[in-house]
C-alpha cells in the first residue's frame, strides 16, 4: 500500500499524456439549487426553449437520442427510500482550462482538487433534504484501477485522479465511489460544479441572502491567481485579503457568496473546517430557495442566462432518460426542513492525529481508524434501519 500526500498535489506536476477521449457529460438536469445544475431541468419543464437546447445536446450524439427516445419514463436510482446525490465544488481557477494539447498533439488534462464535497440525499417519500457535509482533509483509502495501484490520501483529491489518471468514468464516478464506499450508503448520481460557475450562478439570480450567524474577519483569505506569487517577499499584502461579515442578514453577490464558503482563517469560531462546512450548507440551501422563487422562474432572460452558465461549468452523471421522473421529483423537494450534518472531529467521530504520521499532512480519519461506527452513524441520520 503506497502513501500519497494528495492534499498537495500538484497539477503540472500530475499531468500525464493521455489519448483523446471523449467523454459523455450532461449538464445538471437534477436538484435545483441542492445540486446546482438541476435548475436547468426545472426551467426546461416550464420554457420551451430551455427544453430544445436541452433535447440538442440530447441529439448531438446518436446513442444518448435512441436511449432517451425509446426510454423516455427511465426511473429516478434510491436504495432505502433514498437518493443520494455528491455534490462536488472544484477548485478550478478562470485562467486554467480543464485540458489541453500537450506537446504531443495528444488531450493533456489539468486534475483539480475539490474544495467543497457534501451529499445532498432525499427521502423519496417525504421529499425532505438531508446534507452531509465531508472535510476536504478527511484521510481515505483510494482503489486501484487500470495501471494506477492502490494507495491512501485525502478525499478531495478523488476527482482529480480520476481524471488524471482514467479512472472508468471519470473524477466525478471515482469519487462517487470512495465516498460511498466510506459513507456505506450509495451514490447515485454526481454533480462538480467549479468557481466560475457558482459565481455566475448566483449573480444571475440576483444574488442570495444568507443570515449569518456570527461575526468574523479573515484576515488571509487568498487572492484568486496570486496563491504562489512571490510579491517581492511581501506576501500577506499581495497573496491575501481582509474578509469581514456581519452577523445577521446579508445579501451576497457571487463573489461575496463564494469567499462566505470557502474562508478558512476566520475568528469568533468560524475557522473550524465544521464551520466552513456549515456555511457552504447555507449557502446551498439560498441558492436552491432564491432559484425557485416566482420572480426567478418568470424571468425568460434570467432562465437563459442560467442555462448557458450551466452548460459552461457543470458535470453531472445524470442520465437524461430520466428527465420527466426528474421534473416532477425536483418540484416536490422540500427545502423548508432541510437536516444537516458534518463529518468533523466535533462530532466524536473522527480525530486529527499528528502530522507527523502523514508526512506532515493535516487530516482527519475516523477514531480508532474505524469507518464502521462512521457508517452507523450515516445510516442513524438518514433514517435508514
Amino acid at each position: 500500500m503506497r502513501y500519497v500526500n494528495f492534499g498537495n498535489l500538484s497539477v503540472l506536476e500530475e499531468q500525464r499524456k493521455r489519448q483523446k477521449r471523449k467523454k459523455l457529460t450532461f449538464i445538471g438536469l437534477f436538484f435545483v439549487g441542492v445540486v446546482l445544475a438541476s435548475i436547468v431541468g426545472y426551467f426546461a419543464y416550464a420554457f420551451y426553449w430551455p427544453l430544445s437546447a436541452a433535447l440538442g445536446q440530447i441529439l448531438k450524439n446518436p446513442r444518448i437520442a435512441l436511449s432517451f427516445f425509446r426510454n423516455p419514463s427511465g426511473e429516478i436510482k434510491s436504495t432505502d427510500g433514498r437518493t443520494n446525490i455528491l455534490i462536488l465544488g472544484i477548485d478550478k481557477r478562470s485562467d486554467v482550462p480543464y485540458s489541453f494539447m500537450g506537446p504531443s498533439g495528444k488531450e493533456q488534462r489539468n486534475g483539480f482538487l475539490s474544495d467543497t464535497i457534501i451529499v445532498a440525499s432525499v427521502n423519496i417519500k417525504t421529499k425532505k433534504v438531508s446534507l452531509i457535509s465531508i472535510p476536504r482533509d478527511v484521510w481515505v483509502g483510494i482503489p486501484s484501477w487500470q495501471n494506477f495501484p492502490a494507495s491512501q490520501g485525502k478525499i478531495n483529491s478523488a476527482y482529480s485522479l480520476g481524471d488524471l489518471y482514467d479512472y472508468p468514468g471519470g473524477g466525478l464516478k471515482l469519487a462517487e465511489r470512495i465516498v460511498g464506499d466510506n459513507l456505506g450508503v450509495p451514490i447515485h448520481y454526481g454533480i462538480r460544479i467549479d468557481f466560475d460557475g457558482f459565481r455566475k450562478i448566483i449573480d444571475t439570480l440576483g444574488g442570495v441572502d444568507i443570515v449569518v450567524e456570527r461575526s468574523f474577519d479573515d484576515y488571509e483569505y487568498p487572492v484568486e491567481g496570486k496563491e504562489t506569487a512571490n510579491c517581492n517577499n511581501d506576501t500577506y499584502y499581495c497573496r491575501f485579503r481582509h474578509l469581514h461579515f456581519d452577523a445577521g442578514l446579508n445579501h451576497m453577490d457571487g463573489e461575496t457568496a463564494l469567499a462566505y464558503s470557502r474562508s478558512r482563517k476566520g475568528t469568533n469560531g468560524e475557522g473550524s473546517d465544521f464551520a466552513r462546512a456549515r456555511r457552504q450548507q447555507k449557502v446551498i440551501q439560498a441558492v436552491f430557495k432564491k432559484a425557485l422563487s416566482i420572480k426567478n422562474l418568470l424571468d425568460p432572460i434570467k432562465l437563459n442566462n442560467l442555462f448557458q452558465e450551466f452548460g459552461k461549468s457543470v458535470e453531472s452523471d445524470f442520465e437524461l432518460t430520466a428527465l420527466p421522473k426528474a421534473i416532477k421529483f425536483v418540484r416536490e423537494v422540500d427545502m423548508n426542513s432541510v437536516e444537516t450534518f458534518v463529518l468533523d472531529p466535533s462530532t466524536t467521530l473522527m480525530v486529527s492525529p499528528s502530522p507527523d504520521l502523514y508526512g506532515g499532512a493535516y487530516v482527519i480519519i475516523p477514531k480508532n481508524n474505524n469507518w464502521d461506527p462512521v457508517k452507523a452513524k450515516i445510516k442513524e441520520f438518514l433514517g435508514i434501519n
